[in-house]
């Protein structure tokens, strides 16, 4: 556990940090199990018995070295609790981004110091015990490979996109983290809109 986790969440950075991880091996396990990139793109970790995927930063493969870039980017987002949903977008028509056949949504927000996380309107939250954490967590990324697994498998030409939401009231006008760029596309439209809640994670503050 202590490997991938930081053992503690008990401040707001140790919360900060135990989030951008999470959300780094969720993120790698849906692509990996969607088969977005190639094996040797990614490297093995061992979570409690639970198998993860974890895409490598060493990889030759550019798509995956995009995403790895993209998520070091909004993490810029979340310290500095702008960040309020990121959403994966896998889409068809390189010129219509609005039309996906398929998105994963995380929901952040900021309170008592921590930070909540929400994965498909199911939150991830800020103030638990470590235990329970620790629990949670593994159930949350065992229900994302098991479901994951369940879908049909993505077309060939299947395109992967990274959007970012932040709260207004907090961001500066002209702010994006690096290798994102403003866009006036605020939602997607599904083909056959379907919304799976994977589960409930919280860290101690």
């Amino acid at each position: 556990w202590t490997s991938m986790f930081p053992n503690e969440q008990v401040s707001e950075q140790q919360s900060a940090l135990f989030v951008k991880k999470l959300l780094a091996i969720a993120v790698s396990n849906i692509v990996y199990l969607r088969a977005m990139f190639p094996e040797q793109a990614f490297g093995d970790r061992c979570l409690e018995e639970l198998n993860l995927k974890i895409l490598r930063e060493d990889t030759s493969c550019p798509g995956a070295c995009q995403v790895i870039k993209w998520m070091k980017a909004c993490f810029d987002a979340v310290d500095k609790k702008y960040l309020e949903q990121l959403i994966i977008g896998i889409y068809m028509d390189p010129k219509d981004l609005s039309s996906i056949i398929e998105s994963y949504t995380f929901k952040f927000s900021y309170m008592n110091s921590g930070i909540d996380i929400y994965r498909n309107n199911t939150k991830v939250s800020s103030a638990y015990h470590a235990n329970e954490t620790k629990k949670a967590t593994i159930q949350l990324l065992r229900t994302i490979i098991v479901l994951t697994q369940t879908l049909k498998p993505l077309p060939d030409e299947a395109l992967m996109t990274i959007k970012l939401f932040y709260y207004d009231e907090v961001t500066p006008a002209d702010y994006e983290p690096p290798g994102f760029k403003a866009t006036d596309l605020n939602s997607f439209h599904f083909q056959e809109p379907m919304n799976i809640k994977m589960g409930n994670v919280s860290t101690v503050s």
